[in-house]
Formats: structure tokens, sequence, C-alpha cells
């Protein structure tokens, strides 16, 4: 029996251990014949198992004996940096696989390992989360006493995954790999969570933030060339979300007056177009060169020409606040009429009134030239603003032409984006899912796309998507999960379908009614999700018990705003009739809850043809002219609701003011379920799950946009510690069809003066496609922005510069009619 035979063994027994003792114990000859052997038995255990998955002892396995026995550098990296023998996620950072390989490659060459780990980390890829191929560089490294590889992706490896902020000062990367940090792209996404802990307090110096500057201010690390790295990153540009940690580390540093007069002008290049978070920052240290007087006049005309550009009005109201106070302590009340003209044309007519106020107050230490220039200015001012000017400046001209009345911009509805019209597409469309947001348009464009695929040839769906799957969730291809896996799957559309498709005996048996579904897991009326909820898991499980059994999805959207063309959808059931296959359920009932409100009698006559039971279903529901408005009552109450006076997890409720929302929807049992609110037995409305599915209700009744909001409000008032996405939902709702009642009005309330400013933003955004489509209920939302400054506690001023921006984006006349 040869060497290759024991080691063949082992590795068919999915046992790293022997197989380390074994070829640890090799010699130079048997080495080399295990080497050659090895390609062939990857090959071979990878046919023997199910859909071509190793599981993680025979990845490990594989990995050590390859390790051991490949003696050039550059073929033993490519050997550990296969696809198939990375490992996803192990809890201790794959401990017993590092100890393993070290073990097994302690007798080469501290220059092979070392070459070894720099070959390994210039295969890391960020956009992969490829941490696992850090940990085996990292232990090599580590074991060779060597530099560590400074390749980007090591780098973001040792910031995500690999560095331990607590031990910092004793790990061997840190000199090194610091000044990386402010270098490659990616860092900042990585530490985005790093910043959230240490601007919460918690643990502080557990965090990057917390560590880097406690080493800075010991010696261990060069404060100024931390200082000089944030800088230098915010140069290079990029999105809040990339900067955020720099910004946390930057005031963490907090920079003295003369530190920040050393770089005031790389801080006022930021001033332009950087990041909001980021301009407010260089404003900051700006301001305090300016303080020491280390500001030339060059650099504040450049910075405040800067400032008063950008669209930010916080921003801008703390540029005026500068200039005002500066104006005549600096000797530059010239420069600063100079500069606060330029918001004389703002949009905004509270930041034109400021402006206005600012260049009256300084306009006895004007010059000549200068009040000839605040006069040229004003002459495109409303009338009450220009006699302002007048009375402090001189005469001034009237404006030519009357000012056009704005309106509010036309409203553009979004397309339904192109079906997927590939495999490869379609395994690109899925690594995209995996790495952002769940959105339901293109989560119901990939669903429909796989289950096409599915039905024509699984095995080459399941192929397609197998390399994706490895990358970014290797768990979907895995016969066993943990429970924390398993509850990811099931509460992802995208990841349920995909799990369905690799293991088809795990599919759920098909239920024919919503309310029996959940009936059957027993729970309390309080502690179930809420019923739209329950509606997408319904029919996400008969999605993924009908994978490669059905041809097609009767519910995919062919509008951005949810609903389906009813010549389509007929197209559709011809196409099932004509595979003799009847739809699931709830795809049926959700298709015919996405037909448009008004509906053409030529729809109705050729469904009036099908003979097939989903298509009489069809033809039933048209001819009654689909779902009549259900009946919807909204109120709030001026007493806290369900959880209002602790919100999640002790943290405070959004308002100390409860929701009333009632719908009734007789007829249907599936329907009347859906619909029907609150739930017979239901108390209390809990926060809504954090898993996005709230993201998804706008397109389950894209016709009954009332019915939406009723059932979205009581859950609402409830969360004050996340937005859920509320700012999306009425945008969504903004463009779906339908009665816009008080239920309506209550949620765009609730929006509009919500604490979050994209929500707050979102929530513009959806007025103003309100008031373009004549859909808006402005009494409503006036009453309830109303009720909620009265019985809410909301900030006055919050109202009314969210209202500010809506009449200056052109619905002006809506929001007199809200206030009205």
């Amino acid at each position: 029996m040869s060497a290759w035979d024991d080691v063949r063994k082992a590795i068919d027994a999915a046992d790293p251990d022997l197989t380390a003792r074994l070829v640890t114990a090799l010699d130079e000859p048997e080495r080399r014949e295990v080497a050659r052997e090895l390609p062939g038995a990857l090959k071979a255990v990878r046919s023997a198992s199910r859909f071509g998955f190793l599981e993680g002892e025979s990845q490990e396995a594989l990995l050590l004996a390859g390790a051991a026995t490949i003696s050039g550098p550059a073929a033993a990296a490519g050997w550990l940096c296969r696809r198939d023998l990375r490992m996803w996620w192990a809890r201790d950072g794959f401990a017993g696989p590092r100890a393993a390989l070290c073990a097994v490659t302690a007798d080469r060459p501290d220059a092979w390992r070392a070459e070894v780990a720099r070959r390994v980390a210039a295969r890391i890829r960020v956009s992969e989360d490829t941490w696992f191929l850090w940990h085996l560089a990292a232990a090599l490294t580590r074991s060779a006493g060597a530099p560590p590889p400074e390749s980007d992706g090591f780098v973001v490896g040792w910031a995500a995954e690999g560095g331990r902020p607590g031990e910092l000062a004793e790990d061997p990367f840190l000199k090194p790999l610091v000044p990386r940090l402010f270098e490659v792209d990616g860092v900042g996404a990585a530490l985005a969570a790093d910043a959230t802990r240490a601007h919460s307090g918690d643990w502080h110096e557990q965090t990057w933030v917390g560590a880097l500057a406690s080493l800075a201010r010991g010696g261990r690390l060069d404060r100024e060339r931390l200082l000089d790295g944030c800088v230098g990153r915010f140069l290079r540009g990029g999105t809040a979300h990339d900067l955020r940690w720099f910004v946390r580390l930057h005031a963490e540093l907090d920079p003295t007056g003369d530190e920040a007069a050393a770089r005031v002008r790389d801080y006022v290049r930021l001033l332009p177009v950087a990041p909001s978070t980021v301009a407010e920052l260089a404003l900051q240290q700006v301001r305090r060169a300016d303080d020491l007087g280390r500001l030339d006049a060059a650099l504040f005309d450049e910075a405040a020409g800067a400032l008063l550009f950008r669209p930010e009005k916080k921003l801008l109201r703390a540029a005026l606040t500068w200039l005002d106070r500066t104006a005549r302590k600096r000797g530059r009340v010239d420069a600063t009429l100079r500069a606060v003209t330029s918001l004389f044309a703002s949009d905004a007519l509270d930041l034109r009134e400021r402006a206005v106020k600012i260049a009256a107050k300084h306009a006895s230490r004007a010059s000549g030239p200068g009040r000839a220039e605040v006069r040229d200015a004003a002459a495109g001012l409303p009338a009450g603003l220009r006699a302002a000017i007048a009375a402090a400046f001189g005469e001034v001209a009237a404006p030519a032409a009357p000012e056009p009345v704005p309106e509010p911009p036309p409203f553009v509805p979004r397309a339904w984006p192109a079906p997927i019209g590939s495999l490869a597409e379609l395994a690109e469309e899925f690594a995209a899912l995996m790495h952002t947001t769940m959105d339901w348009r293109p989560v119901e464009r990939f669903l429909a796309a796989l289950v096409e695929f599915a039905y024509a040839d699984a095995g080459a769906a399941r192929e397609a998507l197998r390399g994706p799957v490895s990358d970014a969730a290797p768990w979907l291809a895995e016969p066993k999960v943990d429970r924390y896996a398993r509850v990811r799957i099931e509460d992802s559309w995208v990841q349920f379908a995909v799990r369905c498709l690799f293991f088809p005996g795990t599919r759920h048996r098909r239920a024919t009614r919503l309310g029996s579904l959940f009936r059957r897991l027993g729970e309390s009326p309080d502690g179930r999700i809420p019923q739209m909820e329950r509606f997408l898991h319904w029919r996400m499980r008969g999605i993924g018990s009908d994978l490669g059994r059905t041809p097609l999805l009767l519910a995919t959207p062919t509008e951005g705003s949810g609903h389906l063309d009813p010549d389509v959808l007929l197209d559709r059931l011809e196409r099932l009739a004509e595979a003799r296959v009847e739809p699931a359920p709830p795809d049926l009932l959700q298709a015919l809850l996405r037909l448009p409100r008004e509906i053409g009698p030529s729809a109705a006559a050729r469904a009036a043809a099908l003979t097939s039971k989903a298509g009489r279903s069809a033809a039933s529901w048209l001819a009654r002219g689909g779902l009549p408005d259900p009946a919807v009552e909204c109120e709030l109450l001026d007493v806290p609701g369900g959880t209002a006076r602790g919100g999640r997890y002790g943290r405070p409720a959004r308002l100390p003011v409860g929701v009333r929302s009632t719908v009734e929807a007789p007829g249907d049992p599936d329907i009347a379920f859906l619909c029907t609110f609150p739930e017979e037995g239901r108390t209390r409305f809990t926060p809504l799950p954090y898993h996005g599915l709230s993201g998804f209700r706008p397109s389950i009744l894209p016709s009954h946009r009332e019915v939406t909001a009723a059932q979205f409000l009581p859950h609402v008032a409830e969360t004050g510690d996340f937005d859920w996405g509320l700012g999306s939902v009425l945008l969504d709702l903004a463009e779906a069809d339908g009665p816009a009642g008080t239920a309506t009005a209550t949620l765009l309330a609730h929006a509009l003066t919500s604490p979050y400013e994209q929500v707050r933003t979102d929530a513009v955004g959806a007025f103003l496609v309100f008031s373009a489509r004549g859909a808006l209920p402005a009494g409503e939302t006036g009453a309830a922005l109303g009720r909620l400054a009265v019985l809410g506690g909301v900030p006055l001023p919050r109202i009314v510069r969210v209202l500010t921006g809506a009449a200056d984006a052109g619905a002006g006349t809506e929001v007199w009619a809200a206030l009205a």
C-alpha cells in the first residue's frame, strides 16, 4: 500500500486530523506522489457529493494535504485559494484549520510560507468577503515571522475580520497596516459598524476608533499621521457610508486649533463636494483656523463660495451663522455680503430671508461697490425682501417680469426592468442581491427568472448559481445548517428559493389557504407576525414548493408600481394551461390583487374563454370588477399605544401617541384574512420584523394603498429606534393607486416628521408625487401633522422645514391646502 492510499482513505473519510498526521510524516518522494494525485481526488470527492459542494471536514482535509505536499509557492497558493475548498464561516475565526495549516507547513522554510501567504493575500477580493483566505494568509505570515502582505484585500480583511481592537497593541500587523487603512478602498465600508459602536459609547476601547485613538495618545501611533490619513481619505472622495468611520476617527482625535490651521487648505478643498458629514467636519476645522486668524482672504472666499452652493440646509445655516458672526470681527463685511447674496436666488424661502437679514445687518459697514453688488443681486427677490434690502442699501430695481407660480414636478412612473435573459445574468443578479438591501422589484425579477430557468433545466440553473452561492451564501448549498442560517434563509425570498433549488426535498407542502398555514404554527394573536408579512411568507413558500414544476410565475408585475397588465396575466394563464399546471394559490391571488383598478371589457371577454381552474377564477374576478375598496378608518389617539411607553428593547417609541386603524374586507377568506385589520384577538402592535419584508407591503395591494397604510401605521407608531424603510414605503404608496385617505395621510405625516433625515427627504418626494397626480389628501395630512405636534411633541420647526421644502420644490398650493 502506498502513502497515497492512506492519505486518500483519510480524505474520503473527511478526517482532517488523520490527514494532517499522515502528510507530515511523508518523505519528499511521497509528498510529490500525493501532490500529483490531489486534483483527481478533489474531482472524485466533488462528484460524490450532492450538487458538487464539499462539507467542511472534506474541505479541510484536502486543503491540508495540498499545503503539506505541493512544493512550489505559486502552486500551493493556488490550491489554498480554490473556491471549492473555501470555508464560509467559523465562530472562532477558523482556529482549527489555521493551527493545522501551520503544523503541516512547519518544516517549510520561512521564505516559502511568507511567499505563499503573499500570493494568497493577493487573491483576496474585497467584494467577495473571502475572509477564510485572509485567515490562511495571516496564519502563514505569523508563523514565518514575516511582514504582513499589504494588498488591498488583506488590509480590508484585517479591518473586517482579523484585527481585534482590544488587542491591537500586541498585533504585529499594527504599524505596517495602519497607514494602509487610509489608502485602500473598502476599509470604510468594512468598519461602518465599528463607527456606530464608537459613536454609541458602548465598549469604546473595544472599537477600532477607540483603540487607534488610545494608541495615539500613548505614543504607539503617530497622531499626525492618523490625522493626515483621515484628511487624505476625505480628499480621495467616496460615499457617506464609505467615509463614516474616518469621520468618527477624526472626531475622536479632535484636532487642536494649530492642527486644524496646518491643514486648513485641505479642509477648504473638501467643502464643495464632500458628503455632508465630511463637509460639516471640514467647516468646523475651517472655523477653528479662522478663530486663530489663520484663514486668509482668498481661502475665506473659496470656503464661503463652496458652502453656499451646497444643497444641505443644515450646512447652509451653519455657514450663514459663521459669516454673520465673523464679518465685522475679521474686517470682511464686503466679502461676507458678496457671499450671502448668492442665496438671494435660493429656492428655500427661509434661507433667502436669513441672507437678506444678514445683509441688512451689515449694511452700515459696506463699501460703495459692495452696496451696489447687493442692490444688483436683490433685483430678483420677492417684493417684501426687496423692500428690506432697499431700506438698508438704497433703491432696488424691480424684476422685469412677474415670478412664475411653481408647480410640482411631473410624475414619471418607474418602468419595470427587462427580464433576466440568461443563466449568467441570473448568477450576477444573485450575487448583487446578496450584497444589497432587499428591494421587492429586483427580488420579483430574480424569482421570475429563477422559476423559468429551473423549469427548463434545474441542473443548469444549479450549476450557474454554484459559484456565486459558494462565494456569497455557501450555507444555501450545505445539507445541514445551524439555526441562525435557517432563520436567515426563511426570512429571505431569494435565499429560500435558491435553497429549494439545491435541496428539492426540503420544500414545504403547499398550503391552500392563508389562514390555515399560520394556524398550524400555534401563535397567539399578539405574538404573530403581521398579516401582510404572513401573506408574503405564504407566497414565498408557494414559490419554493413549485420550483421546477411550474414554467412561470403569474404575479410578476409589469409596471414599477407593482401592477400587472391584464393581457399579460391572461397570456401566462394560457401558458400554464398548455403545460397542464395550476398555479400556487398565493401566486394566483397575488396576480389578481395586482391588476389595475380600471380594466377594459376585452380582457374580461378573453378571460371568459379560459377553461382551467385558475383561468375560471381570473374570469370571475374580472367579471366582478376586481376587489372593491375595503372600508378603512384611522385615527390618532391621545394615549400611548401597546408598547409606546418603552419601544423595543427599552428604546423610546417614535411617538407617545397610539394609532387605531380598522379595515373591513368581507368576501374571499384569503382576502378577508389579508385585509381585515386588526386580526381578531390582536391587542398589541409590536415593531415590525427586521428582515425587510415590510418594504414589500406596497407591492401586495398596489390598487388599494389605503389598506396598506392602515395596516402599516400601528406598527410604525410603536417603533422609534429604526425607520424600517418608511420613506421608500411612502414613495411606493405615492406611485400606487386607490383612495388616499386618513390612513395614507397619517402615515405621510409620520414620515414627514420622522427624526431620520432620509425618511423626511423621501416623504417630501412622496408628497410631490401625490401632488403631481392630484391624489394628495391635503386636509387629512395637515390635520395629522397638527395632531402629531400637539399630542406627539413633534418639534414645530421640523414640520415647518419639511413643508417649506415641499413648497420650494413646487407644491406650494398643496402645502397651503394642508395648512388650511
